[in-house]
């Protein structure tokens, strides 16, 4: 039976990576993006049973190693696991909010992200005007302050264990491994040692040791390179996988979109201010040729176009916080977001450009009032949307 007749679809662009890395993906990282995209589609369904290791292998033309390995993965993303028994197989679960902030806090940690930094960050979302005045407190900025506070994975770590949590021998290690980086102040390429020596200084079993280490490959922490001159090597910390896991929690939540237009209109107008500051002829040049490709974007295609402008705003900002939460934010638009108007396009892509002449002039106060502009409109936008949701919710419960 193909993958298409058991109902098996996957959103395609929708949950296209922003910005994604260049990180050569596994076979097994692939399996378990289709089957999040699967679970979202699906509604979310906590306890639902998606299907059996042998219905999973089938589908996916895979083996028992890969599944097994997509698995690993969606349960360190908290989104599923296997139950064994006669009921058993492939369990959705709710995506523990610990893994979302121990998750940004690795990536602050091992990107060396300083702490005037996080704390520029977190004041930005506290003033973040509201849509609603008087609602109750912003979901997403309340997730992204708690990313921000001044507790360490080392801490967090110390919760779970107090509150009765034991983390699995594999979650130990991979936290040793990143503190044992961090405190030898490894450079990119750096060999920590091959698997075996490894295995004896962590007094582990290599399908331990590989279950620690497959996170820190996914945070691209860390790259496992086989052959004679071979070991762990390490990386630049990238925060796509973060952006997925964060969009992932989003999604599952449900968090309203006036949340995050609260959240990411105070972050973007924040980084395009820092921008202008430091923007050069190389950044400049990349964010032109982002927007030729936003002009030349159709409807259906438009948030992708626009998400790759702003990301770049927001990377070349100087902050690595604000730039991940304003990704994270526009990984979940891609996955909620409706397709926009073609009528308001044309309003959409000039604001855009007049943003871009305002940073070429270093015109901090136009470039800003640009990106104002274009997240009052999509104020407005919103409010129609969660309006419409609102009657249709309401006839369905009368």
């Amino acid at each position: 039976m193909s993958e298409g007749e058991r109902g098996f679809t996957l959103p395609g662009d929708r949950l296209a990576m922003v910005g994604a890395s260049k990180r050569r993906r596994k076979l097994g990282e692939i399996v378990a993006e289709r089957i999040i995209g699967e679970i979202i589609r699906r509604g979310w369904n906590e306890g639902e049973v998606l299907g059996t290791e042998a219905d999973f292998m089938d589908m996916f033309r895979v083996s028992r190693a890969t599944f097994r390995e997509a698995v690993r993965q969606l349960e360190w993303h908290g989104a599923a696991g296997m139950r064994r028994g006669v009921y058993g197989g492939l369990v959705v679960k709710a995506p523990p909010r610990h893994a979302i902030v121990y998750g940004a806090k690795t990536y602050f940690g091992l990107a060396s992200v300083d702490r005037a930094l996080l704390d520029e960050a977190a004041a930005v979302l506290r003033a973040a005007p509201r849509l609603r005045p008087g609602q109750s407190e912003n979901q997403a900025i309340g997730l992204f302050l708690e990313a921000l506070d001044t507790r360490t994975i080392t801490d967090l770590a110390n919760e779970r264990m107090v509150a009765g949590s034991l983390p699995k021998l594999s979650e130990t290690i991979a936290l040793k491994l990143v503190q044992d980086i961090e405190q030898a102040g490894a450079k990119r390429g750096a060999n920590l040692g091959n698997e075996g020596e490894l295995q004896r200084r962590y007094g582990v079993s290599r399908a331990v040791l590989r279950e620690a280490l497959r996170p820190l490959e996914l945070h691209d922490i860390v790259r496992v390179k086989t052959g004679a001159q071979g070991g762990v090597i390490i990386r630049e910390c990238d925060p796509t996988y973060t952006i997925e896991l964060t969009s992932t929690y989003l999604t599952y939540s449900r968090i309203p979109l006036s949340h995050l237009w609260e959240a990411q209109s105070a972050l973007e107008i924040a980084a395009v201010e820092k921008f202008v500051h430091r923007a050069n002829a190389e950044s400049l040049q990349a964010l032109r040729k982002a927007l030729a490709r936003l002009e030349n974007a159709s409807a259906s295609h438009y948030l992708a176009a626009a998400g790759e402008f702003h990301q770049i705003v927001a990377d070349r900002s100087g902050n690595p916080a604000l730039a991940l939460f304003v990704g994270v934010a526009l990984r979940y638009g891609l996955i909620v977001m409706p397709r926009p108007d073609e009528n308001f396009l044309p309003e959409l892509k000039a604001q855009h450009s007049r943003m871009v002449d305002a940073i070429a002039a270093g015109d901090r106060d136009a470039a800003m009032e640009s990106m104002r502009a274009m997240f009052d409109h999509a104020r407005r936008w919103i409010r129609r949307i969660e309006r419409r949701q609102d009657q249709i919710d309401a006839e369905f419960s009368g």
